[in-house]
């Protein structure tokens, strides 16, 4: 079973040799966490008290299914801004404290407004929430404005305009998530033209519940330089070479594709196949709220699942390092940090 992050050592649980250095300390970037399913669950847990809702997490779901209705409760218990800005803070300086250093959630704003709101008015505070708490945890947060695809047609283009006018103002990507895979994402084309128009990569997610083809759907219909998942991306050789001589990126999350059925076992996860192939990965939480389970989680199933030395986990790192969103002096201080980190004796153990 692996950790979560809640406590002090999060996510340097057992079956890590006291004589590793500490994966906390390996300095990360986080690309893939959706901010709805992120937030530190004491704070969602005193703001459901706050509100007299009970809120709890199942041990386990059933289904992917399952824990798509589960996933929209929390922005209900979000009644006022500063609800949402105090949740975004304390996301930040739960990341700062699992050694990340550059930070990428997906925003949805429409989960939101217009209860509390315009879609400008609800993205403004988060943003706003984002750049205060960075400035107070040292790490840089760039937000990728998502567009659901399965409900958000409508309001596509919207979201994309909101995008790009904050384009290097704490917007770095525009992202599609959705329940069904392939998405028809054809039909987003438009959206993702303005996201472009501003220099905004496309992030979409795809090789999830969908297969190959629901990767090379959003390649070939959004221009998507990185893929949210992408682990079923090896059920197709050409494609597979495709995202290799790309460099199109795998923002991956094992524990999450574990705990919703989506692959066997965590020994059993396609990620290491893809590197083998030249594909870059990253390795990231996704929903850490509904499966208790951090960054530095996923670096230890790299150790303990998939048998990697410290200097292939360290390739993680460095493929995170790349983000395009990224600015260049924080792109240095993780490269010079991972190195530094690899530097390090080994017998300095993983309690420091």
């Amino acid at each position: 079973m692996v950790e979560g992050t809640t406590g002090a050592a999060a996510g340097e649980g057992p079956g890590v040799s006291g004589a590793a250095r500490s994966l906390r300390r390996l300095p990360k970037a986080h690309l893939h966490l959706h901010l709805d399913g992120s937030y530190p669950r004491a704070a969602v847990e005193a703001l459901a008290r706050k509100r007299g809702v009970p809120f709890s997490v199942p041990e386990r779901f059933e289904d992917v299914w399952q824990f798509f209705a589960a996933y929209g409760e929390v922005p209900k218990l979000v009644e006022t801004h500063e609800d949402l800005a105090a949740l975004c803070r304390a996301l930040v300086e739960a990341e700062a404290g699992g050694g990340v250093v550059y930070m990428e959630p997906a925003i949805e704003p429409q989960l939101y407004a217009p209860r509390l709101g315009s879609l400008g008015e609800v993205t403004r505070t988060m943003l706003s929430a984002f750049a205060e708490a960075a400035r107070d945890h040292d790490v840089e947060v760039g937000a990728m404005l998502t567009i659901n695809t399965d409900e958000d047609l409508a309001i596509a283009e919207d979201l994309a305009a909101i995008a790009a006018s904050h384009a290097g103002k704490g917007i770095t990507a525009l992202g599609t998530a959705g329940f069904v895979e392939p998405a028809g994402l054809g039909r987003f084309r438009r959206a993702a033209g303005i996201a472009r128009a501003a220099a905004l990569p496309i992030v979409s997610h795809a090789g999830q519940t969908g297969g190959a083809d629901s990767i090379a759907e959003a390649l070939d219909e959004l221009g998507a330089t990185r893929i949210s998942h992408g682990f079923r991306a090896v059920e197709s050789v050409d494609l597979v070479h495709r995202m290799a001589d790309a460099r199109v990126c795998c923002d991956m999350c094992p524990v999450s594709n574990q705990r919703l059925g989506l692959v066997p076992d965590l020994a059993r996860h396609p990620a290491p196949r893809l590197i083998a192939e030249g594909v870059p990965v990253t390795l990231n939480a996704d929903d850490p709220l509904w499966f208790g389970a951090g960054i530095t989680a996923q670096y230890e199933i790299a150790r303990t699942e998939w048998g990697l030395a410290d200097p292939e986990i360290a390739e993680f790192a460095r493929a995170g390092a790349l983000a395009a969103g990224m600015s260049l002096a924080t792109r240095q201080r993780l490269l010079d940090g991972i190195d530094a980190w690899l530097s390090e004796d080994a017998g300095a153990g993983e309690t420091a």
